[in-house]
C-alpha cells in the first residue's frame, strides 16, 4: 500500500524510476558513487610526469607552464564481456568502448529492475547518447593496415553513434523505441524526458535512459587556455569567486522508467519519481552558440514545474549545471532565480550543488550522473556537498535568490512536503533540459497474498553463461544477504527468479528464511543445493500419471493449503462429483486429525456399501489429485509434450488431451468404480519375473494385468488363486509382493461389466486428442479411432496395462524429462529401473512417498527447480501469480571482463613512417632486394642438420605423449574404437585440461601412433621405457652443444604429463612443451634465421635508398630497419611446421577459445586447417575447433560474408551464407568444399606458410 502522505498529489503523469546504474570515476557502481558523494570525494586523478611521459605526452608539452597534470579517469574501459554479448574477440576489439560500457550497464540496470525483457510483457524503449569517438580517431584510424582488413560496414556499425540504442535493444530484446539522441552536454538528460514522453503516450511500458562519454586518451592532461571551458588547476568550482571551469571526464549512467501507477502495480522497487521535465532551445537570443541563454534557461524551468504541478517553494534543492565557467555560474543562477520568482518570492531555502565539483564534466552523461545523484540524495534523505565553494562568484547575488551553496554533507529535512528536487542540464547549442524530482512513496510492508503464510519454502535459482560466472554470482548473492538482514526471503526468490535470464550453467535451492539461504549457499551442499548444465532451454517434459495403490490420506495437503491453482482444481472436482459420491471428497482426503484412520480405510477401497448405496472413493481421489496437479504444473509453466497414463492414470492424461471435459470424466471415473464395485473381490500380486516365465503358472482364474517392467509384471484374479500363486513362487525362492487393492483389476474377472461400462462411455463426447499420449492396451501412441471408441475403454477395464512398453516408447527420446504428476514414487521408480533409461535422463516427482518426512512443498519446489535445471522453460509469473512479492535491486550478472583493446601505434613511429610505402610495396622491395643475397648465400645454410635434430626432439615429445596415455589407461582394448569423449571420461581428464589431451591426440595421429576415422581413435602404438630412454640419450648427445633446449626440463615434463591433466600436478612445470602449434620453439638460433639475418641486414640498404624519405632519412631508415628486426626476433619454428618468415603484423593477440559445451578438435586435414585460420583471424580467437559454432564463437551474418570472402580468395569456390547457417562448423562446410575442389589444385599461401626470398 502506499502512504496517504504520498497519494494526495499523484495526477496519473509521474514516472517512476526503477532502477539505477552507473559508472564513474572511483566509482564502479552506484553504491561505491554515493560513498563517495556523501564523503566529499573529488575523484580527479593528479598525474606524474613519469606516467605522463610513458603515455607519449613530449617534454615540451610537460614543459609548458598552462599544462594541467589532472584526470578523471575511469579504470578499465578496456575491458568488457564479449562472450556474454556474443561478441567474437575481434568485433569486440573494433566495438567504441563507449558503446560496450553503456550495453553492460544496459544490462545491469534492467536486471536490478528485476526484469528479464524476454519474458516481460510489454514493449521496452532505448532512449540514449553517446559522445565524441575517439578510440576510433586515437585507436583505430591510425593502424592503416587494419583499415585495409575490415569491412567498412563492420567499421561503421562497430563505431558510429547513430547504433548506440539500437545495439543495446537488439542485445537486450527491447522491442520499443530505441531513439539516439544528440544534444551535446545535456543529451542524456534529453533522453530521460523522451523517455518520460513515450511512457506518457504508452509508445512503451519501460525505458531505459542514459548516456556515455568516455575520455580517450584518458591519462593525460590538458592545455589550459584563458576564457574556455577546462580549468587550470584541474578543479571544479562551481559558483565560486575562482571559478575557472571545469574538466572534462568519463562515465556513464542509466536509469530504469516505468509509469508510476503501472510501477505502483507491479510492485516495483521505486528509487525517486519524476514529476515532470521539459526541454527547450536558446534559440539566437543570446551573445553566441556556444553561450548560455538566461531566458531560455528560466523558461525550461518554469515549464519542468508547471508540468509537474508542483510550486518553486516546495523544491529544496537543485543539481544544478554547475561548470564553473565565468560566464554559465552567473546566467545559471540568474535563470533559475527568474524562473523561481514566478510563484515564491522565498529567499536561502533551496541548496544547490554541482556533481561537476566531484568528478568533473560527463559531457553527453553529465545530465544523467546530475539525476542520478539527486535521486540517491532522495532515497538517503542527505544532501551531499559541492565541492571547493569558498566565497560566492561576486556576480552571483545569492542573498537575493531561492539558492545556497550546500557545502557539507546535510540531512536533508522536510516538513509534510515530499522532498523535491530539479535537476538541470543545458547542451552547448542550447538545448535545454530540467527535471522535477519527488522521493518514492513509502510502501507498508505486509501486506501479502491469502497464500503467502502458507509458503514456508522459497526456491532460489540463479544462472550464468560460464561455471566460474556462477561462483561469482552466488558469492555475489551470499553477501548481499549478509549485508540486508532485513529482505524478505520470498521477494529475494521472486525477483531472481522471475527477473533474470535463464543461462546454462544453473543453480537451485530450497530454504525457509534468509539465515537457511546464507548457510546452504555457502556450504554448497550437494543434497541442498543442486547445480547442472544444460543445452536446452525449451526442455520437453512428459507427464506421468499413476494407478491406484498410489493414494493415501492428506496426500498433497500442504499443497492445497498453499497453492491457489491446486486449491480451486481439487474444489472444483470436489463439488462436480457430490451428487455422485454422496459426500465431499475432501472430507476423505484431508480428514481432520481424528478421522484420519477412517479415511484412510476408505481410501484402500474401492468402494463402501451404506444402506445400499455404493459409494466410491479410491479412483475419484487418484483422478481429482492427478488432474488437479496437472493444472498447478500447467499454471507454472510446465507444459506437457505428451502423457502416459498407468490403468486409472490414462483417463487423467486423456482428460489433459480433452479426449473427455472434464466433467465427462469424473462421472466415468465415478461410474468405473461403481461398477467394480459389484464384481466379486479378488487380489494382485506383482512379481519379479518377465509376464513370459509365468504365464503358464496362471491357469483360468488368472492374468495378467500389467507389465510394469520387462522383467516385472503384476498378475490379477480371484484370491484363492492369487495366494496360491504366491507361496508356488515363495517355495521357488521368489518373493512377490501383494497390492492394496479390493479387486482384481485387468484380469477375466472384470468381463461382467464390460458391456455396460461401454454403453455409459457412449452417454459422453469423445474428441480426438490434442496431447499426444501411450495407450495402455498398445504401449504405443493412442490413435484418434481407439480415443474416441466407447468399446476402447471398456476393453482398458480388461487387459493387461503394457506400462513397460509405453516406456520404451518415451524413453526412445532421452532429452525429454519424465515428471510423475501424482502421489508417491512408483511409475518413477519403474522408470528409472528400466533397461532403456540413458544414465542422464531426468525423472522427477510432484509429491512425497507416504512415508517420507518432508514437506509437500519441499517436494514440489525442488522438482520444479529441478525441472528448471534440467532446461525446462518455467512461467514464474504463474508460479508467482497468487503471490505478493515487491522487486529488489540484487547482484546482478558478474560480467568476466577481458581486454578488448586495440593500441594506438607509437607516436614517434607514426610520424616517421607516414611517408614511407605500404607494407606490401615494401616487402616487395625486401624481395627484389634480397634475391640476389639469397642466391649468394644458399651454400651457406645448414639447416638440415638442425631440423633432422629438432625431429629427435619430437619423437621423445611423442613418445611420452604416448606413454602418458598408457598411464591414464587409455585404449586398454587395442581393438576398440574410442571417442574422444570417451577418452576424457575413461581417463579422468580434468576439465581445463581437456583442450590438452585432444591436442596430444592430434600429435599421435601426425607422428603415426594412432589411427583416427571420423572422431574415432584406436591402434595406439606400443612404447616402452627403453625406447624412451634411448631417444632421451640420443637427444642429450645431438643437443649437447646448443643452449636451445633444457633436457632435464624436458624428461621432468615427459614423466608428470599424466598426473597434470588429472591435476595431481602443476601445469607450469612442461607448459611451453606441450603445445607445439602454440609455443613454436626458438627461432632465433636456428641456421635458417641467422640465413634470412644475412640476407636481411645485407639488403636493407638497398632497400632504404629506394625509399622516399624525409629529411630525418637516417632516423627513418634506422625505424624500418628496426621494425623489421624485431619483426624476425619473434619469429618461431616449429616441431612440426616451417617458420612463419614475414608474417603481418598483429594488432592485437588472439583471445582464449570461450567456453562452449562441446570439446575442442584441432583440425585434421588441410582444408579444415585452412578454415580454421581464416576463423581465428577474423574472429580474433586461438585455437577454434572443428565442432565449434561459428555463431557460438562470435559470428555474424557480417563476418560470415567476410569468411565467404576469404573462402572464395583461397579456395576459388563461392558458398552463400545460408550454407554457414546450415552448416556452422568446420567439420560440416568442410566437406561441401571438398566435395568441389580438384584434387591436384594448390591452395593461395597460406598465413602460416614460409614465404620465398
Amino acid at each position: 500500500m502506499i502512504n496517504s502522505l504520498n497519494t494526495n498529489d499523484f495526477n496519473n503523469s509521474e514516472i517512476a524510476i526503477i532502477s539505477l546504474a552507473g559508472r564513474f570515476p572511483e566509482a564502479k557502481d552506484i553504491d561505491s558513487f554515493w560513498q563517495n558523494l556523501r564523503d566529499g570525494v573529488e575523484s580527479i586523478s593528479r598525474l606524474t610526469d613519469e606516467e605522463l611521459i610513458s603515455y607519449g605526452v613530449s617534454l615540451d608539452i610537460l614543459n609548458n607552464p598552462n599544462y594541467v597534470k589532472a584526470s578523471a579517469v575511469l579504470s578499465d574501459i578496456e575491458l568488457f564481456d564479449a562472450n556474454f554479448f556474443a561478441y567474437s574477440a575481434k568485433e569486440a576489439e573494433l566495438i567504441d568502448p563507449q558503446q560496450r560500457l553503456f550495453l553492460e550497464l544496459a544490462w545491469e540496470a534492467i536486471e536490478k529492475a528485476g526484469y528479464d525483457p524476454h519474458t516481460y510483457n510489454g514493449l521496452i524503449g532505448v532512449y540514449a547518447g553517446v559522445g565524441m569517438n575517439r578510440y576510433l580517431v586515437n585507436n583505430l584510424y591510425p593502424h592503416h593496415q587494419l583499415l585495409e582488413t575490415v569491412d567498412p560496414l563492420q567499421l561503421t556499425i562497430s563505431n558510429d553513434k547513430d547504433f548506440l540504442p539500437t545495439r543495446v535493444a537488439y542485445k537486450l530484446n527491447l522491442t520499443g523505441t530505441a531513439v539516439n539522441v544528440q544534444t551535446a552536454c545535456s543529451t542524456s538528460l534529453v533522453a530521460v524526458h523522451l523517455a518520460c514522453q513515450s511512457l506518457l503516450n504508452c509508445e512503451c511500458d519501460m525505458a531505459l535512459a542514459g548516456g556515455v562519454t568516455l575520455s580517450i586518451p584518458q591519462k593525460i592532461g590538458y592545455l589550459h587556455q584563458e576564457g574556455m571551458i577546462l580549468s587550470p588547476d584541474g578543479h571544479c568550482r562551481a559558483f565560486d569567486a575562482k571559478a575557472q571551469g571545469t574538466i572534462a571526464s568519463s562515465g556513464a549512467g542509466i536509469v530504469v522508467l516505468k509509469r508510476l501507477k503501472d510501477a505502483i502495480a507491479d510492485r516495483d522497487h521505486i528509487h525517486a519519481i519524476i514529476k515532470g521535465s521539459a526541454i527547450n532551445n536558446d534559440g539566437a537570443m543570446k551573445v553566441g552558440f556556444t553561450a548560455p541563454s538566461v531566458s531560455g534557461q528560466a523558461a525550461v524551468i518554469a515549464e519542468a514545474q508547471a508540468i509537474a504541478g508542483v510550486d518553486a517553494e516546495t523544491i529544496s534543492y537543485i543539481e544544478a549545471h554547475g561548470t564553473a565557467t565565468p560566464l554559465g555560474d552567473p546566467i545559471e543562477i540568474a535563470a533559475l532565480t527568474q524562473a523561481f520568482n514566478q510563484s515564491t518570492d522565498k529567499k536561502g531555502f533551496c541548496a544547490i550543488g554541482s556533481l561537476k565539483t566531484n568528478l568533473g564534466h560527463l559531457d553527453t552523461a553529465a545530465g544523467v550522473a546530475g539525476l542520478i545523484k539527486t535521486v540517491l540524495a532522495l532515497q538517503n534523505k542527505m544532501l551531499p556537498p559541492s565541492l571547493h565553494f569558498e566565497t560566492p562568484n561576486p556576480k552571483i547575488d545569492f542573498a537575493n535568490s531561492p539558492f545556497y551553496v550546500n557545502t557539507t554533507l546535510t540531512e536533508w529535512r522536510t516538513n509534510t512536503t515530499p522532498r523535491r528536487a530539479g535537476v538541470s542540464s543545458f547542451g552547448i547549442g542550447g538545448t535545454n533540459a530540467h527535471v522535477i524530482l519527488e522521493e518514492a512513496p513509502m510502501f507498508e510492508q505486509g501486506s501479502r497474498g491469502a497464500g503467502e503464510q502458507g509458503r514456508n519454502y522459497q526456491l532460489l535459482v540463479l544462472s550464468a553463461k560460464t561455471a566460474s560466472a556462477l561462483e561469482k554470482a552466488t558469492a555475489n548473492l551470499i553477501t548481499h544477504l549478509k549485508e540486508h538482514p532485513e529482505l524478505d526471503l520470498g521477494d529475494v526468490a521472486y525477483t531472481l527468479n522471475s527477473g533474470r535470464r535463464g543461462f546454462n550453467y544453473r543453480r537451485m535451492l530450497i530454504c525457509q528464511d534468509l539465515e537457511d539461504a546464507v548457510k546452504t549457499l555457502s556450504s554448497l551442499e550437494a543434497q541442498q543445493v543442486f547445480s547442472n548444465y544444460t543445452e536446452i532451454t525449451e526442455q520437453s517434459v512428459v507427464f506421468m500419471f499413476p494407478g491406484q495403490g498410489s493414494q493415501y490420506v492428506n496426500m498433497a495437503r500442504e499443497i492445497y493449503e498453499t497453492e491457489t491453482v491446486f486449491k480451486e482444481q481439487v474444489d472444483y472436482c470436489s463439488e462436480v462429483l457430490k451428487p455422485l459420491l454422496g459426500l465431499d471428497l475432501r472430507h476423505i482426503l484431508y480428514p481432520s486429525e481424528e478421522k484420519i484412520d477412517e479415511a484412510s480405510k476408505q481410501l484402500q477401497q474401492t468402494a463402501m456399501s451404506d444402506d445400499k448405496l455404493l459409494r466410491i472413493y479410491a479412483q475419484p481421489a487418484i483422478f481429482v489429485i492427478e488432474y488437479a496437479l496437472a493444472k498447478l504444473w500447467q499454471s507454472y509453466g510446465v507444459e506437457p509434450q505428451a502423457a502416459i497414463g498407468h490403468s486409472i492414470g490414462e483417463y487423467v492424461a486423456a482428460t489433459l488431451a480433452e479426449v473427455f471435459s472434464l466433467e465427462d470424466a469424473l462421472s466415468l471415473v465415478a461410474a468405473r468404480g461403481q461398477m467394480m464395485q459389484q464384481l466379486p473381490t479378488g487380489a494382485m500380486l506383482s512379481i519379479p519375473l518377465p509376464a513370459e516365465k509365468i504365464k503358464s503358472l496362471l491357469g483360468q482364474e488368472l492374468s495378467v494385468a500389467a507389465i510394469n517392467q520387462p522383467s516385472q509384471c503384476v498378475v490379477s484374479g480371484s484370491t484363492a488363486a492369487v495366494d496360491t500363486l504366491q507361496n508356488q513362487l515363495a517355495a521357488q525362492g521368489i518373493e512377490c509382493r501383494r497390492l492394496h487393492t479390493s479387486h482384481a483389476f485387468h484380469s477375466q474377472m472384470m468381463e461382467p461389466i464390460l458391456k455396460a461400462f461401454a454403453e455409459r462411455v457412449k452417454k459422453v463426447t469423445l474428441n480426438p486428442p490434442k496431447l499426444p499420449y501411450i495407450s495402455n492396451l498398445t504401449g504405443n501412441w493412442i490413435t484418434v479411432t481407439q480415443a474416441t471408441n466407447p468399446d476402447y475403454y471398456a476393453q482398458h477395464l480388461r487387459s493387461t496395462v503394457l506400462f513397460a512398453q509405453g516406456v520404451e516408447k518415451l524413453l526412445a527420446t532421452p532429452e525429454q524429462v519424465l515428471l510423475e504428476v501424482g502421489p508417491g514414487h512408483t511409475l518413477t521408480t519403474l522408470v528409472k529401473r528400466h533397461p532403456d533409461k540413458a544414465a542422464a535422463q531426468t525423472v522427477l516427482t510432484s509429491v512425497r512417498h507416504p512415508q517420507e518426512k518432508q514437506s509437500d512443498n519441499h517436494v514440489l519446489f525442488s522438482t520444479l527447480g529441478q525441472l528448471w535445471l534440467a532446461g525446462v522453460n518455467i512461467n514464474w509469473f504463474g508460479f508467482y501469480s497468487h503471490q505478493e512479492h515487491y522487486r529488489l535491486p540484487l547482484p546482478t550478472y558478474p560480467f568476466e571482463r577481458q581486454r578488448y583493446w586495440i593500441d594506438p601505434p607509437q607516436k614517434a613511429a607514426l610520424g616517421q613512417l607516414e611517408t614511407l610505402p605500404t607494407t606490401s610495396q615494401l616487402w616487395t622491395l625486401l624481395t627484389q632486394a634480397g634475391q640476389k643475397q639469397a642466391n649468394t648465400r644458399n651454400a651457406e645454410l645448414n639447416d638440415l642438420t638442425y631440423q633432422e635434430n629438432k625431429q629427435w626432439l619430437a619423437r621423445l615429445c611423442t613418445a611420452y605423449i604416448n606413454s602418458a596415455f598408457r598411464q591414464l589407461g587409455a585404449f586398454s582394448n587395442t581393438e576398440e574404437k574410442y571417442s574422444l569423449e570417451n577418452l576424457l571420461a575413461q581417463c579422468h581428464i580434468s576439465p581445463r585440461y581437456q583442450q590438452l589431451f585432444s591436442r596430444w591426440l592430434q600429435i599421435l595421429v601426425e607422428q603415426g601412433q594412432l589411427q583416427e576415422h571420423e572422431g574415432l581413435f584406436t591402434g595406439l602404438l606400443p612404447c616402452s621405457q627403453d625406447y624412451i630412454n634411448e631417444h632421451l640419450e640420443e637427444v642429450r648427445v645431438r643437443f649437447a652443444t646448443s643452449s636451445l633446449v633444457d633436457l632435464d626440463l624436458v624428461q621432468r615434463c615427459g614423466e608428470n604429463l599424466a598426473a597434470i591433466v588429472v591435476e595431481q600436478e602443476p601445469l607450469e612445470i612442461f607448459n611451453e612443451l606441450v603445445y607445439p602449434k602454440e609455443n613454436n620453439g626458438s627461432y632465433s638460433e636456428s641456421p635458417l634465421n641467422t640465413y634470412y639475418n644475412s640476407i636481411l641486414h645485407s639488403s636493407l640498404g638497398q632497400v632504404v635508398k629506394l625509399l622516399p624519405l624525409p629529411q630525418a632519412s637516417a632516423s627513418a631508415a634506422f625505424s624500418i630497419k628496426s621494425r623489421l628486426e624485431q619483426n624476425n626476433q619473434k619469429s618461431e619454428i616449429s616441431l612440426q611446421r616451417k617458420p612463419d618468415i614475414f608474417q603481418p603484423e598483429k594488432l592485437s593477440a588472439l583471445h582464449s577459445r570461450p567456453d562452449l559445451p562441446n570439446s575442442y578438435l584441432a583440425p585434421r586435414n588441410e582444408i579444415e586447417q585452412r578454415l580454421a585460420d581464416i576463423w581465428e583471424e577474423l574472429l580474433g580467437i586461438k585455437q577454434v575447433g572443428i565442432h565449434d559454432n561459428f555463431f557460438k564463437l562470435g559470428g555474424d551474418s557480417l563476418i560470415a560474408v567476410q569468411v565467404l570472402s576469404r573462402i572464395r580468395n583461397i579456395f576459388s569456390i563461392r558458398l552463400s551464407v545460408a550454407n554457414l547457417f546450415e552448416s556452422p562448423t568446420i567439420a560440416e562446410i568442410a566437406p561441401k568444399l571438398e566435395k568441389q575442389i580438384d584434387p591436384d589444385t594448390s591452395f593461395g599461401a597460406s598465413e602460416r606458410e614460409e614465404i620465398t626470398i
